[in-house]
């Protein structure tokens, strides 16, 4: 199943599951703010500030059921 990343942008909100540890087979939600969308070595990435104030920089390739919203 592929995700539609062209609505990832600064300053809206994302709620996705990701890895545990980035290349566990447990996933975990996270939800935030998207404070930076760009493209690396390792392909398209967002950084994302929860609700708590940690930063996380999660790879798009990674993201299962992602929702973005306003």
């Amino acid at each position: 199943m592929s995700n539609n990343f062209a609505s990832l942008r600064k300053n809206r909100h994302i709620k996705c599951k990701y890895p545990l540890h980035g290349n566990k087979n447990v996933l975990k939600y996270h939800v935030g703010r998207i404070e930076r969308v760009g493209t690396g070595p390792n392909g398209r990435y967002a950084v994302v500030r929860s609700m708590d104030q940690t930063v996380r920089t999660l790879l798009c390739d990674k993201m299962i059921e992602t929702q973005c919203y306003r």
